[in-house]
């Protein structure tokens, strides 16, 4: 009898053990902010905020100073730290930055969602003092005296009314979107060009290729984003090269190349080509 409570006390001690691994086979899903991560595509209509340096001195971020509502019930609290994606306009914020590592701006930008994580693509931005004062009004101006005209807010200028009503129009990026982006941010936009999307060493690649026709050997980094989730769920249990038809953004940022993928369709030869 003695012999089968010891038997049953070392199961259910195995049980404990062995079964605390169980959860870290269940990838969980990281939040901002204590929220689900916000929606691929939402864009931030200039918030102002720090632009900082991250830990690891590669990474910036964003940290904004007021909450982002993102609709939903999704909100990015504020002072949350959000990554932002090498472009060139991040670039430029980082130029401005100086040896200070920081810099205080007005961002205008979208979201990316990749596996969970939120990231943002800088769109535009304006430097700005931390300590600039609300302007004074008069409630009575003096007798004889002009009243001040309304200078035009420096904002409206920024991004043309037209192309950023289109721009937020819909939350999910599509490729009108991306054109309207390609327009502000001088970024080229990349549509319908065919080659493979391959992984080398953790870093996920798009190289064209012109079915033997003169094309440029430049490799495209694919920006974290769910278009490259997507992408990436169809290429790995495929074996061999994919040829792809992609589309997206195609931005510069310290030397390197990248792609903001908006989407690819996996193409097929039937023989008539050798890839």
């Amino acid at each position: 009898m003695k012999k089968a409570v010891y038997a049953i006390l070392i199961l259910a001690m195995g049980t404990a053990v062995f079964g605390s691994d169980a959860p870290k086979d269940v990838e969980k899903k990281p939040s901002v902010g204590s929220v689900a991560a916000i929606d691929d595509g939402f864009f931030v209509d200039g918030i102002e905020g720090w632009l900082k340096k991250g830990p690891d001195g590669q990474t910036w971020h964003f940290a904004p100073d007021k909450p982002i509502e993102a609709g939903d019930n999704k909100i990015v609290a504020a002072g949350i730290p959000l990554v932002l994606l090498p472009c060139a306009v991040r670039e430029q914020m980082i130029t401005l930055a100086g040896q200070e590592n920081q810099l205080y701006v007005r961002l205008w930008a979208m979201f990316t969602q990749y596996k969970h994580t939120n990231y943002l693509y800088s769109v535009y931005f304006l430097p700005i003092r931390e300590d600039a004062a609300a302007p004074q009004t008069e409630a009575n101006p003096p007798s004889g005296t002009e009243s001040p005209k309304q200078e035009t807010s420096e904002e409206e200028s920024i991004i043309p009314s037209h192309l950023l009503a289109q721009i937020k129009s819909t939350r999910t990026p599509d490729l009108k979107k991306f054109q309207q982006i390609a327009q502000v941010t001088g970024d080229i936009n990349l549509i319908g060009r065919t080659g493979y999307i391959v992984e080398e060493n953790g870093t996920c690649i798009f190289r064209p290729d012109g079915f033997g026709m003169k094309v440029d050997g430049q490799q495209l980094l694919l920006l974290p984003n769910e278009a490259r989730q997507t992408a990436e769920k169809r290429l790995f249990p495929s074996a061999g090269r994919a040829r792809y038809n992609v589309s997206g953004l195609i931005t510069t940022c310290g030397g390197r190349t990248y792609l903001l993928l908006r989407r690819a369709t996996r193409t097929f030869t039937h023989g008539n080509f050798t890839p």
